[in-house]
């Protein structure tokens, strides 16, 4: 049996080492916790981890511990801390947190949460104080607070309508576009979209789904009709962005009120398509450029290229249509115009159209500052192709004129001591029958020089025959049937296709048929090795009404660039025994009848004569 006393110090050390093992778990539990952690007993500091030391400022323990815990109270916490103390220890129940200040060591200020408990601690009551340091927290927090101030001012007075949409209600509108509506701040609070926005823009906005927030853009751009409280319309545009308010998704935007600006772009445009208007009737081809890419032009200008739609055209730079020889030209002519403001005198220059056509043209600039709100250049374009035609009819008329004074005298001189000359040779051939190759020679040469005396009493006679009404179609038939057995010893095929029937033409029939003559037997002359004459012959319409237009085209070598333009002049020719009077005579006689030819061709692929005669 064990004594009593034993039994009882075995309890007590029992007692004790359990004691001395919990206060050891205690303070190995405190002393790492992240909270300060300070027991005071009878108003002094007992107990302090290592949080709660480096809290105060201090460096160690000692420095803290049975020191007053009032030094460490703010002030302003102070006024009757002892009995407060007292009654909480009476009352035996934790404190709910609560925001403290504490004065550290150095004097700082440390704003702290603190949570109070009612402990015994060696036997006697204590309280506890579990700290935590709320400085960075409070730093944060009043951050956010500047932050939210100094956007909310920000929206106040930005010089902008600032709006936050949330399940198609206004939640919020900022001051300025409150104001853009006409209304006050408490009326619009709980509106509708609808009563703002036309009706139709948000049936246009919700088509494009605008209101559906989960597309993955960041922003949306609007530019929408509005509805002002007086009921006129408001144009509005803006951009507007996804954003969480009171938990719920919204839309936030900001908008401007661009109804001026809206109204001087419709009067823009409107002045737009009036010049548009006016410049497509003008008589003259336009284009308007800028930065060299055509932007417009009228329908003069797509005939004169040879198009019907303008999209052919627009968009595309200027300088694909000019001759790369001239571009530096008028490239310096555009310069010009854009940098002294003032219109240019009209130059050449050479377009190219399709299939490499070049087309000699003319043209001024002037520059436009606000077309569609851009500084543009408009070009007035002129066709010099009739004029540089009437050019040389009027100098080949002139050269005919002169050549006609000149042959009569000329043909009546030459031809009194010809005819002696070729009388004197056949009696000769009489004579000197043995010599008959030589005299073969000089009545062949006699004989030609007859026929260019013939040919020029041809330019020298007034052309006073009379006109009558004539079928253009048996003209060249008739022409046809004389040349075709010529054609077929040199193995040419003459072809003629009438494109439905030719209205009658004033004219000298005799004197066409001569004209014909010449150019069809030219063309069955050009293909030595055989090939075929194509003539057609139609009705056009032009813009001096409706013309005969018959064309002859060959397969031949062509005519070189540099005798083009000299067709027609005397002794012009690419036959070896050609005198080129042929063509100035035939040139005469259609100059008669008020009709032109014109002559395109090219080097191994043939000539092609156009002529063009009027209606009666």
């Amino acid at each position: 049996m064990i004594p009593s006393r034993g039994v009882t110090d075995m309890t007590k050390r029992s007692n004790e080492y359990m004691l001395r093992e919990s206060r050891e778990r205690y303070d190995a539990l405190v002393q790492y916790l992240p909270d300060g952690i300070l027991v005071h007993s009878d108003c002094r500091i007992v107990f302090a981890n290592e949080a709660a030391i480096r809290l105060l400022g201090a460096t160690a323990v000692d420095e803290l511990l049975g020191q007053p815990i009032f030094p460490f109270i703010h002030p302003e916490y102070a006024h009757q801390l002892e009995e407060k103390i007292e009654q909480f220890l009476k009352a035996g129940r934790p404190h709910r947190s609560a925001f403290r200040k504490f004065v550290r060591l150095d004097g700082g200020i440390v704003k702290t949460e603190v949570h109070a408990v009612p402990i015994t601690f060696d036997g006697k009551p204590a309280v506890q104080l579990i700290i935590r340091d709320m400085s960075e927290w409070i730093r944060m927090e009043e951050t956010l607070h500047e932050k939210d101030d100094l956007y909310k001012t920000l929206v106040e007075h930005v010089v902008a309508g600032v709006f936050v949409e949330q399940n198609g209600e206004f939640v919020y509108l900022n001051p300025y576009l409150v104001k853009m509506l006409g209304y006050q701040a408490e009326e619009m609070l709980g509106r509708k979209i609808e009563e703002i926005v036309d009706e139709d823009e948000l049936h246009t906005l919700r088509d494009s789904h605008f209101f559906v927030h989960d597309h993955g853009q960041k922003q949306f751009p609007f530019r929408v009709k509005g509805k002002h409280k007086d009921g006129s319309t408001i144009y509005l545009e803006g951009n507007s962005s996804i954003i969480t308010f009171d938990g719920q998704e919204a839309l936030l935007g900001t908008v401007q009120d661009v109804t001026m600006k809206y109204e001087r772009e419709q009067l823009l445009l409107q002045n737009a398509k009036l010049y548009q208007r006016i410049m497509m009737c003008m008589p003259e081809p336009i284009v308007i450029t800028h930065n060299e890419r055509v932007l417009y032009v009228n329908r003069h200008a797509m005939e004169l290229v040879g198009v019907t739609d303008d999209s052919c055209i627009v968009g595309r730079n200027l300088f694909d249509y000019i001759h790369e020889n001239d571009r530096e030209h008028v490239r310096g002519k555009l310069s010009w115009t854009i940098s002294m403001d003032e219109p240019t005198s009209f130059s050449e220059a050479r377009i190219v159209l399709s299939g490499g056509r070049v087309l000699e043209v003319e043209a001024s600039n002037i520059s436009i500052d606000n077309y569609m709100g851009k500084r543009v250049v408009l070009s007035v374009i002129r066709d010099l192709t009739e004029r540089k035609r009437s050019e040389e009819r009027m100098l080949r008329s002139e050269k005919l004129s002169v050549i006609g004074q000149l042959a009569a005298g000329v043909a009546h001189e030459i031809r009194n001591p010809l005819t002696a000359l070729k009388g004197f040779t056949q009696l000769l051939r009489t004579k000197y029958r043995d010599e008959t190759t030589y005299f073969q020679i000089m009545e062949g040469e006699l004989d030609r020089i007859n026929l260019i005396v013939n040919e020029f009493m041809t330019l020298a006679k007034p052309h006073l025959s009379p006109f009558q009404p004539g079928n253009m179609d048996a003209i060249l038939q008739s022409v046809v049937s004389i040349l075709d057995t010529q054609a077929i010893l040199m193995n040419v095929e003459i072809i003629y296709r009438l494109q439905g029937e030719l209205p009658l033409t004033n004219c000298n029939e005799n004197q066409l048929k001569q004209v014909f003559v010449n150019v069809i037997k030219n063309a069955v002359e050009a293909m030595p090795d055989g090939g075929k004459v194509m003539i057609t012959a139609q009705t056009m319409e032009t813009l001096n009404g409706s013309s005969i237009h018959i064309q002859v085209k060959d397969e031949g070598q062509g005519i070189p660039q540099e005798l083009i333009r000299r067709l027609g002049e005397p002794f012009v020719t690419t036959k070896e025994k050609g005198t080129g009077l042929g063509l100035m005579v035939s040139t005469r006689i259609l100059e008669a009848h008020h009709g032109t030819m014109h002559i395109q061709s090219a080097p191994n692929e043939g000539t092609t004569v156009d002529i063009s005669l009027p209606v009666l």
